[in-house]
């Protein structure tokens, strides 16, 4: 009951979100943005973002190969179209990463199942540090008119990736969670031996430095090469003002809160982030004005980058068997859990 009640609050954000922009944007400029696109550049668009997620395929592959995990290319490849397909077009009880985790487990050899399921939690952690160091980099070539009511957007992402960076020393250092008593506290939490399991499988990483930090750099390039395909979507819509720099910056804070925020798919959120964030860059003399454009590109980027892109990842439970419930599934890896530490 309560997660039925958990997931009926995050959709109402989601249609909340929605209603805004909707009554924040002008329809005329909207559909006049959406009616002058240039075809042949969103096809271009396309093709990269397919690109770059199968090579995001690869980024994982690495993370599994550092700790031993013989699992083929091509099923990381079925496996992360599967999980961008249930996260970004079929938004439910069933998410991608939860489905990842659970097809990569059976995937591995029994000793490995634990770390085989972390491993995509890693994945996700480690491209959003990438992206908001990339987000950083790029804020240091974008002037000052970017700009919300007098705050500066290009100094957000790092005070982000600081954040981040400092969370992720704190806890892969043993000195400072003795000092900071995060083993003691995490036995005090429910559930605190299922937790220890899952923080020792995701340390284990820390004896993996240059693997770890070569990942780290193919993250650049790959979120790089989205990032491209959605500064080619804005060229398709005509926005001369927008610059790749400028979305260098933008889409890594608008990828970050959505992924805080656990709305289904992100749907309403990240719409809401892209129209707010570019209307700076599309009219920076009034930003007001670009609401419809905006959005547009909101739109269209949910509709390209998200949900045509996704689309080969339905082949996977098409052609791979039934799809489990995710009651089952969870029940499923605690029990593959509990039989390791037994």
């Amino acid at each position: 009951m309560k997660k039925k009640l958990r997931t009926c609050l995050w959709f109402a954000i989601a249609l909340g979100a929605l209603a805004l922009l909707i009554y924040k944007t002008p329809r005329d400029t909207f559909i006049t943005a959406i009616k002058g696109i240039d075809v042949r550049l969103a096809v271009v668009a396309v093709v990269l973002q397919l690109i770059a997620q199968t090579l995001l395929a690869t980024r994982w592959l690495l993370l599994l190969r550092a700790n031993n995990i013989a699992i083929s290319l091509w099923a990381t490849i079925r496996l992360t179209y599967l999980g961008l397909f249930y996260n970004n077009v079929m938004p439910g009880g069933v998410g991608g990463d939860l489905l990842k985790g659970w097809y990569a487990t059976h995937h591995s050899r029994p000793d490995q199942k634990l770390t085989a399921a972390v491993s995509v939690f890693v994945d996700r952690l480690v491209g959003l540090i990438g992206t908001i160091l990339m987000g950083g980099l790029a804020s240091l070539f974008v002037g000052p008119r970017v700009a919300y009511q007098g705050i500066q957007i290009r100094w957000l992402p790092w005070g982000i990736f600081v954040i981040m960076a400092a969370a992720s020393i704190i806890f892969f250092s043993r000195r400072l969670r003795r000092i900071l008593l995060l083993s003691w506290l995490l036995e005090k939490l429910p559930f605190s031996q299922t937790l220890k399991r899952i923080d020792e499988a995701i340390r284990i990483y820390r004896h993996h430095l240059p693997s770890m930090v070569g990942v780290l750099a193919f993250t650049v390039t790959l979120q790089g090469l989205t990032i491209v395909a959605v500064w080619v979507l804005t060229q398709a819509l005509h926005f001369d003002t927008v610059r790749l720099v400028h979305c260098l910056m933008i889409m890594p804070i608008v990828w970050l809160i959505g992924a805080a925020i656990p709305v289904p798919g992100g749907v309403g959120i990240i719409e809401g982030c892209i129209a707010y964030l570019f209307c700076l860059v599309i009219n920076p003399d009034n930003p007001p004005q670009a609401m419809g454009p905006a959005a547009a590109l909101a739109l269209v980027n949910r509709v390209i980058i998200l949900y045509i892109c996704s689309l080969p990842g339905v082949l996977v439970p098409l052609f791979g068997g039934h799809l489990p419930r995710a009651d089952d599934m969870l029940k499923d890896m605690q029990s593959e859990n509990e039989t390791l530490t037994d």
